[in-house]
């Protein structure tokens, strides 16, 4: 019999028809190291659509099977990435009044937004400095990642979005500044994900669609632009993860007038992207399932 250990978690993030899975290992309070960073192929793209149908869950869940057995990974503790149209993530002042009250709003509104009834969601919130976050599925749709965790044998199982799990990431590795403005980018086949980062905390995460391209649109660097306008400093960094695009990176740094910096999580001083090494490359491309099984050590 093969005992499952509770110092180690696994970090689970698909992308197009890629899963990146991590495992991580606590050696102290405030130290985690990596035993396993393996990328897996799907035969097909898993989105939100495809989340739907029973065999492509089953695809998921056999690939998850297959390179834990292949690397006698003894962790049943995951958590999963919600492919990012499976959840709503909205925020509202702190200042507008009672904690409380403000969680009933953000409740009514993901109800609203969502058309759902308020017994069908399933929410959480958390706070920082000025903000209250809500994370809202159905639970419909929680119970299909449920599945999926079930079918893979995973005996414990969180969610989040890819967004947190960036975020976490770079928790704790002491390179998000305690004042001031950064940026954690991650490029992905067919979407990039944007975390704000102000005083060192979340404050603000976006979403946009991108093509297989080298490049990226106009329309998606004016969302950037826009989600930092409303602040009072400069970005001092940009933390980059995912596909690397040195011209667009580059592009974009310049106008912010920023340090473009590679996103890993296991890095102790800032690297910047065009310079970095092949495994603080790899390190950035497995940084949402990192943060993700992180979250699980740490939490």
């Amino acid at each position: 019999m093969v005992f499952w250990n509770n110092s180690k978690a696994i970090g689970i993030h698909w992308s197009g028809s890629s899963l990146f899975l991590a495992v991580l290992q606590k050696k102290s309070k405030d130290r985690v190291e990596p035993l396993h960073l393996i990328e897996g192929k799907l035969p097909n793209t898993f989105d939100v659509h495809a989340l739907k149908d029973v065999g492509a869950r089953n695809g998921v869940a056999d690939l998850i099977v297959d390179i834990v057995e292949e690397n006698n990974i003894n962790s049943r503790r995951a958590c999963l990435a919600l492919h990012h149209s499976a959840a709503l993530v909205n925020r509202s002042p702190i200042s507008l009044g009672d904690s409380k009250q403000i969680r009933e709003h953000l409740r009514w509104e993901a109800v609203t937004i969502l058309d759902a009834k308020d017994k069908t969601l399933v929410m959480d919130f958390f706070s920082v400095t000025d903000w209250i976050f809500s994370v809202a599925i159905r639970e419909e749709v929680l119970g299909l990642y449920r599945d999926i965790a079930m079918r893979a044998k995973i005996r414990k199982v969180n969610v989040d979005v890819p967004h947190f799990g960036l975020y976490n990431a770079m928790d704790g590795v002491n390179l998000l500044n305690s004042s001031g403005a950064q940026i954690l980018l991650y490029v992905a086949d067919s979407e990039i994900f944007l975390v704000l980062v102000y005083n060192g905390e979340v404050i603000q995460i976006g979403t946009y669609a991108r093509s297989a391209e080298d490049s990226i649109s106009q329309s998606v660097e004016d969302g950037i632009m826009s989600i930092v306008a409303g602040l009072d400093e400069p970005v001092e960094d940009i933390f980059c993860a995912g596909i690397l695009l040195d011209n667009w990176i580059e592009t974009l740094a310049k106008k912010f007038g920023a340090n473009a910096v590679i996103l890993d999580p296991f890095m102790r001083t800032k690297e910047n992207v065009f310079n970095c090494s092949k495994n603080n490359e790899m390190h950035s491309r497995f940084s949402i399932a990192i943060g993700l099984a992180k979250r699980e050590l740490v939490s």
